[in-house]
């Protein structure tokens, strides 16, 4: 009995296996299809979340329209459903599996951003490639610019161009712009400057503002097509109108200076407030500059300031050394020596060899309120020479020869000195002249002397007109002439500088290179002993006693338009030399260094002394200023 059972209970298990097998498997279409219906009511009860039950199960059997609809489901918060970034992502992955371009496209660019999916630039690149390869031509734009520019994929220029042609066949302007750059690549295997212009000019012909720019830069320069200022004008305008900063700044530039087109500075600076409005650190400089220094408008050293300010705050090192130039003149902004200070050095810090100058000089001097650091002049001096900064080499050499801040170097000051001279700095060649002349760090010779002066004299420098003066007096390294040494005496007179006007005046007072005139040289010994000469003033007064009163009027008539300089500009060169530190505004005394003891054989007497056979030479270690203007 229970055998029988058995066996039926097995047929019947049997049945129940056949029967199933026999049911009709549901289609991913079937489950598409009663998505739908339950997704709109359709002969069923209207039911969201069971039509996403059935479109998954249609998406997962193959469905790529059910993909997409989960997609939209998900994209658009449907009928109650929550937008879900990580489904959108997982079903656009499914539908691009199947071969939806479109999806796969979408898929990357979410990839790119991190949206629903972890960001990966190589999984990104990888889904636009494949994208592309279905036909895709925004995607084959993105992978273009990818290969273009190595993002997520190893750069490929080259290999970005077929893409790119693909993109701007279906008029996407962006992709002429990248086949522009490509082909304008220099030291490229595709080099080509007239495709290149050709591609801009196609994508500027789109609209594309950044093309426009590229192109009307190309007809301005002549590259790749036959300049055209006019027409390169009216590109950088359309650009320029698109909000474009670089053809902001660059048609403004072209106003200002003309270039191929009348100067229209009023326009100029307009353009440039608009880019400086929207942040251009550059237009901002520009703008600042133009009202500095009147550059074609009203000038106005506050809105300059204003200006700088802004570009100073992004970093601009023209700007943080103008900002501090203004707060050290008090122009246009409280003057003020700290914040003068604080300017130069955001720039000093970015490597600006000119700032890191400037702020040696405040540190040196302890100007604006600043103390006065010697040592940290030195540093900053230091930085400035290795960039090869001439001024730097000459104020670091200064610091070498006279220990201040740091220890004395003599043979440092001498190398320092000549890396400054090889660069015709005009205080360098004076120093590397005096060295010369006197045998101090370096070989003596008056030859090198003489030529080192010469260099010095023809760039302004008082102290070395006086110096080949006393050459040429001599015979020292130069033919003797005292008729060239009287002109050396008075154009360093003319400047200031109290021994030359003393030297000068004797030569008036033999009648040697120059008319015999006591009246004159009684003069220029007033104007010395003014500014403190003792030697010239007891000249003076020794040749008062040889004079009529009305010669003594009529002298000291002369001594007041003899100078070509103000008193402060003469107090100024005869300072020039000062020891580091030393020179004081203001001061009443001259400062100018004392005579050599060559020179100390001219003083004599009354009328002088000649050279004879002696050697007597001077120290570069008297008195010498410190040079007093920016050579910028």
């Amino acid at each position: 009995m229970k055998m029988i059972c058995l066996i039926a209970s097995t047929a019947l298990l049997t049945m129940v296996i056949m029967g199933c097998s026999d049911r009709p498997q549901v289609t991913p279409a079937e489950s598409l299809a009663q998505a739908k219906r339950y997704e709109k009511g359709d002969g069923v009860p209207m039911d969201m979340v069971e039509a996403i039950r059935q479109y998954e199960i249609a998406a997962k059997g193959g469905s790529q329209e059910a993909a997409l609809e989960l997609v939209n489901i998900f994209d658009n918060s449907k009928k109650g459903a929550a937008r879900d970034s990580m489904a959108i992502a997982k079903w656009l992955k499914a539908a691009a599996e199947l071969g939806d371009s479109t999806s796969a496209l979408r898929l990357a660019l979410m990839t790119d951003k991190g949206e629903g999916v972890t960001m990966d630039p190589v999984e990104a690149a990888r889904w636009y490639l494949l994208s592309a390869k279905a036909g895709n031509s925004d995607a084959a734009l993105e992978i273009g610019i990818r290969l273009a520019d190595g993002i997520g994929v190893t750069q490929d220029p080259i290999a970005a161009i077929p893409w790119l042609e693909i993109a701007a066949k279906s008029n996407h302007s962006q992709a002429g712009r990248w086949l522009g750059f490509i082909y304008s690549t220099q030291d490229s295997t595709v080099t080509d400057q007239t495709t290149a212009t050709d591609w801009f000019r196609s994508a500027a012909e789109k609209g594309d503002a950044v093309s426009e720019y590229q192109f009307a830069a190309r007809l301005q320069q002549g590259i790749g097509i036959e300049a055209n200022p006019t027409e390169s004008l009216e590109w950088f305008n359309m650009a320029a109108e698109q909000g474009l900063a670089l053809a902001q700044v660059a048609l403004a530039t072209t106003l200002r200076d003309g270039t191929g087109v009348a100067v229209d500075s009023a326009q100029a600076a307009k353009w440039f407030e608009i880019a400086a409005q929207a942040g251009s650190a550059v237009a901002q400089l520009q703008l600042a500059q133009m009202f500095e220094y009147g550059d074609g408008i009203a000038r106005n050293t506050t809105l300059a300031a204003h200006w700088y300010s802004l570009a100073a705050a992004q970093g601009s090192i023209p700007a943080n050394i103008s900002l501090g130039m203004l707060h050290s003149a008090g122009d246009g902004v409280v003057k003020d020596g700290q914040a003068a200070a604080r300017c130069f050095l955001n720039a000093a810090e970015r490597g600006d060899a000119d700032a890191q100058l400037m702020l040696g000089r405040i540190l040196l001097n302890g100007e604006g309120g600043v103390p006065a650091n010697a040592r940290e002049a030195a540093a900053w001096f230091d930085k400035a020479s290795i960039s090869g900064l001439p001024a730097a080499q000459y104020e670091l050499a200064r610091l070498y020869e006279f220990g201040t801040g740091i220890p004395s170097d003599n043979s440092e000051a001498s190398r320092l000195y000549l890396l400054a001279a090889n660069q015709k700095y005009p205080d360098a060649c004076f120093a590397i002249g005096l060295r010369y002349d006197s045998g101090n760090g370096i070989p003596e010779s008056d030859l090198e002397a003489a030529r080192w002066y010469q260099i010095a004299a023809e760039n302004g420098v008082p102290h070395a007109k006086f110096q080949l003066g006393v050459l040429f007096e001599r015979g020292d390294g130069v033919p003797q002439n005292e008729t060239i040494a009287a002109g050396y005496y008075l154009d360093a007179a003319e400047q200031g500088l109290d021994w030359a006007q003393y030297f000068l005046a004797q030569l008036h007072r033999r009648g040697a290179g120059v008319p015999f005139d006591q009246t004159l040289a009684y003069a220029w010994l007033n104007i010395a002993a003014s500014a403190g000469n003792n030697t010239a003033a007891n000249e003076r007064n020794q040749l008062r006693a040889k004079l009529t009163k009305d010669d003594i009027s009529k002298a000291q008539d002369i001594s007041l338009k003899l100078l070509k300089v103000s008193p402060e500009g003469a107090l100024a060169n005869r300072q020039r030399f000062l020891p580091p530190g030393q020179r004081k505004a203001g001061a009443t005394q001259t400062g100018s260094m004392q005579p050599s003891d060559r020179t100390r054989d001219l003083i004599g007497g009354e009328n002088g002394g000649k050279k004879n056979g002696g050697s007597n030479k001077q120290s570069s270690q008297n008195p010498r200023p410190n040079r007093s203007q920016n050579p910028r």
